[in-house]
């Protein structure tokens, strides 16, 4: 190897310096380049506690280079022993030029993370993906070389693989047949595909297929083998000189299709129509790094409507933020730390806590928001007025194995086990590393990472009588006849608080939103419980005063839940504001006042009388089947009554491409009329009250 020739010093670009020579330089210009540096906002592992070192891909591509080169100067070290004893040009060569070898290393080891695309190595897969599904039909000669190769083979077919939407397959046929071309020996082979209506609002949550038709992402993954059907099989023999089809085939023998199952959600559409919306107001008005927000049923665990934005463009960029982005919750979990205190007697509902604006623990100083308030709290004002003093005292008298375990019973650093994909947790602390600094911290709900779904899961638990609930998006399994094969219930996981516990908090948690720092939240006629919490992000050096994770989370009725809403703003960005009751609480409101209109939700809990009456009157179910056969036979069926979900179930898109839903409910309205002919030009319009 002639290393004088390969380590060469031509560069495309840039003056050449006189004290340093081009290798030197490539160090430089990667180090100071954009793409280099915006890598510290790419975190590797998440942050624990102030002290931590916050692992990002600049600091692990930085350890890289470090290791690397370490490791290319060990070769050159026994390169050099090698050479004293069987003397070699090349390898001598490489001896003495190896601090240019060297930082070529260090360079090739600085740049290796700079190509790799959002989610790290799960991008990497979607891309190969796409390029192995996708590659061979960019190359717009294949055909002409198919041909090509057909006329110099004793093949008797040659098979084209072409993707055809159903209208492009018909009008083919169609030129076919008007040439009387159909004894050519052209054929089509069925595939079918999946596709989702209104996906931009349910990407996420329910996921995409691989290029192999398997679910690789979401609740598609999560199903995939209830999904997932079975190939029907014929067999027999084949007529001599008959093309080979079915009819052609004698004595068959077949075993029969089996269609995969149906899934139902406990979403409700118009529920994340509600939250999506708000989602993404807040993201316009504040333009934060992203929006996310869940609603569950307190009682049972069940998710309502789960969402974030901003909306991915594809496959790639699809992210459950609820159940993958990890931060540090802030106040909203003080809640919890004031239950931990009244379960173990530390405090009572008559206890008092003074706060001189700060305290000290070892060498820490833990302040106030606004340390220049100095003044004994009662438990109520603690977490109405969000005092981060009063929890360190709190979290300092309660046992720290006690303390340790709580944690872990409540669900931090432990994954929910909600039926999807992706769901993401950080290991709890172990007992040895909740030192007395940390264990302050985590009091007032810093040093500690959890995600959306966890802390909404965690807070449910303090209001729901102290049950933890297990979250579910699933409802039940259907067969393709609608018989039910799994119906999915309730699980209580375990029981953490006590009642009387749980009760206090709700009432202290009603303190926040009637005279606290969750004014905002209120609602006439109806009690509400929250929780503001703004929690600042870690940067470089201990935590960004800059940048903010700010949440509210809030639930209803609060002598007896039903609803419990979590919306967080991943560092608001836009204008001064970006406390939780500034940027969270508002969207949370929203959602409450439309979610208590909705569903007709009087101020004990319970649904209106009017609503249960619309309930009741069910209408004479409709045929399925008979619709879609009207569908197929290219006639406009009587949609009137059906549901959203009915719709998607029988309407042949592919089939009647030019179609537009809009609304919730039912339908009520339909374009073309019943009994209309449809063609692959037909637009179809269907509205729902």
């Amino acid at each position: 190897m002639e290393w004088s020739k390969l380590l060469s010093t031509k560069r495309l670009s840039g003056k050449k310096a006189t004290h340093r020579n081009e290798f030197d330089d490539d160090y430089k210009r990667i180090v100071t380049s954009p793409a280099f540096r915006r890598l510290q906002d790419k975190t590797q592992v998440f942050p624990l506690e102030r002290l931590d070192f916050i692992h990002t891909r600049l600091t692990h591509s930085l350890e890289v280079a470090m290791v690397a080169r370490s490791l290319a100067k060990e070769i050159v070290i026994l390169l050099q022993e090698e050479v004293k004893k069987q003397p070699d040009r090349s390898r001598q060569e490489m001896i003495d030029r190896q601090e240019d070898v060297l930082k070529i290393v260090e360079c090739a080891s600085l740049v290796h993370d700079l190509g790799n695309p959002p989610y790290g190595h799960f991008g990497e897969d979607i891309i190969r993906q796409w390029f192995k599904k996708n590659l061979p039909n960019l190359d717009t000669d294949k055909v002409k070389r198919d041909i090509i190769l057909k006329k110099n083979s004793k093949s008797k077919y040659l098979k084209v693989n072409y993707k055809l939407g159903y209208n492009e397959r018909k009008a083919i046929e169609d030129e076919m047949a008007a040439a009387k071309y159909l004894s050519s020996g052209v054929f089509f082979e069925p595939s079918f595909s999946r596709n989702y209506i209104k996906n931009e609002i349910f990407q996420e949550m329910i996921g995409f297929l691989d290029s192999e038709g398997k679910g690789a992402y979401g609740i598609e993954k999560f199903y995939d083998e209830e999904l997932t059907g079975t190939d029907g099989i014929v067999e027999g023999m084949k007529n001599p000189g008959n093309f080979l089809t079915v009819d052609a085939i004698k004595n068959k023998k077949s075993v029969s299709v089996q269609n995969g199952n149906n899934i139902i959600l406990t979403i409700d559409s118009i529920l994340q129509d509600i939250m999506d919306e708000e989602l993404k107001r807040a993201f316009q008005t504040y333009n934060p790094v992203s929006a996310m927000g869940i609603i569950m049923e307190v009682e049972t665990g069940r998710i309502l409507s789960m969402s974030s934005y901003p909306k991915a463009s594809n496959n790639a960029e699809v992210k459950n933020r609820p159940i993958t982005d990890m931060f540090e919750p802030g106040s909203i979990f003080k809640p919890i730390t004031v239950a931990m205190g009244l379960d173990t007697g530390v405090i009572t509902p008559n206890s008092t806590i003074y706060s001189g604006g700060q305290i000290k623990v070892q060498d820490r100083i833990i302040k106030e928001h606004d340390p220049t308030i100095k003044k004994t709290y009662t438990i109520e004002e603690l977490i109405s007025e969000s005092s981060n003093v009063g929890m360190v005292v709190i979290g300092s008298r309660i046992d720290t194995k006690v303390f340790h375990n709580y944690l872990d019973r409540v669900g931090v650093g432990g994954k929910t086990g909600i039926d999807t994909f992706s769901e993401m947790s950080p290991k709890l602390l172990s007992l040895k590393d909740l030192t007395a600094v940390r264990k302050s911290n985590v009091s007032f709900g810093q040093g500690i990472a959890m995600t959306q779904i966890q802390m909404i899961t965690s807070i449910n638990a303090v209001v729901n009588n102290g049950k933890l609930m297990k979250p579910y998006l699933v409802d039940r399994l259907e067969d393709d006849r609608g018989n039910i094969v799994k119906q999915n219930s309730p699980v209580v996981v375990r029981k953490i608080f006590e009642d009387d516990t749980s009760r206090r908090v709700r009432k202290y948690m009603e303190a926040v939103v009637t005279k606290g720092t969750g004014k905002g939240a209120q609602i006439k006629g109806y009690r509400i419980g929250g929780k503001t919490g703004t929690a600042q992000k870690p940067g470089v050096k201990g935590y960004d005063n800059r940048k903010y994770f700010s949440s509210f989370i809030a639930f209803f009725p609060v002598d007896n839940p039903k609803y419990i809403v979590l919306i967080s703003i991943n560092e608001p960005r836009k204008g001064e504001k970006h406390y939780g009751r500034e940027v969270a609480l508002p969207s949370v409101r929203n959602v409450l006042e439309k979610l208590i209109k909705y569903m007709g939700i009087s101020p004990e809990g319970n649904i209106e009388e009017s609503r249960k009456e619309k309930a009741v009157e069910q209408k004479p179910m409709k045929d399925l089947k008979k619709l879609l056969n009207e569908f197929n036979n290219n006639k406009m069926p009587d949609l009137k009554g059906l549901s959203l979900r009915e719709i998607i179930s029988i309407y042949p898109q592919i089939k009647f491409p030019k179609y537009k839903i809009t609304g919730h409910g039912s339908v009520v309205e339909q374009y073309p009329e019943p009994g209309t002919k449809l063609d692959k030009n037909s637009e179809v319009r269907i509205i729902l009250n």
